[in-house]
């Protein structure tokens, strides 16, 4: 089905930082191009789509977690309902928004002018297996981090044990005599 995204999410403009910005803050500050500060609380606390407004307008973010983002941005509140957020951003991250620039000198997004973006949807069971499908990949390459620093951790453990094992047979008395009785030329040649 083919959808406007004024039917999917309502966007809202981020606002300045100063009062909520502190080295002890603990919510993530987003600008367009990314976290550059600590708020001390959050302006949305939801699941959310930030867009450029001005500047950096073509890097869309997801964000799960509760955040605050500037002036130079819009966030979303996304209509759960009918769309799952992480589809959503997905669909969103295929959009080229340089081709969607209202501005003269920096680049710039309007409501209006992303609200008119037609997208075409699956439904929500179908979002949700398209969204499964990066974090069933994400699961396997972390299970096989996991394997494989488990397994050069055996191999490293292995080499410790056995080069110890090499030098205190080295170095016991009796072994040195042993040691002691090997011929020191290579069989073949002469002595």
């Amino acid at each position: 089905m083919v959808k406007y995204l004024k039917e999917l999410l309502t966007l809202r403009y981020g606002k300045r930082q100063n009062e909520v910005e502190s080295e002890k803050g603990l919510i993530p500050i987003y600008g367009t191009g990314g976290i550059f500060g600590y708020a001390i609380k959050p302006l949305y606390d939801k699941p959310s789509i930030l867009i450029g407004r001005k500047g950096s307008i073509n890097n869309p973010m997801y964000v799960k977690t509760p955040f605050w983002c500037v002036d130079t941005m819009f966030y979303s509140e996304i209509n759960t309902y009918i769309v799952n957020p992480q589809y959503l951003y997905y669909n969103l991250s295929c959009i080229d928004f340089n081709k969607l620039d209202e501005g003269t000198t920096i680049p710039s997004l309007r409501i209006e002018t992303l609200n008119s973006i037609q997208l075409s949807i699956h439904s929500l069971p179908v979002q949700q297996h398209i969204t499964d499908i990066p974090s069933i990949y994400s699961s396997l390459f972390n299970i096989s981090i996991i394997f494989v620093s488990s397994f050069l951790l055996l191999i490293n453990n292995s080499f410790n044990s056995c080069l110890t094992l090499i030098i205190s047979v080295l170095t016991s008395s009796s072994d040195i005599l042993l040691l002691s009785s090997i011929p020191t030329y290579l069989p073949g040649t002469s002595e």
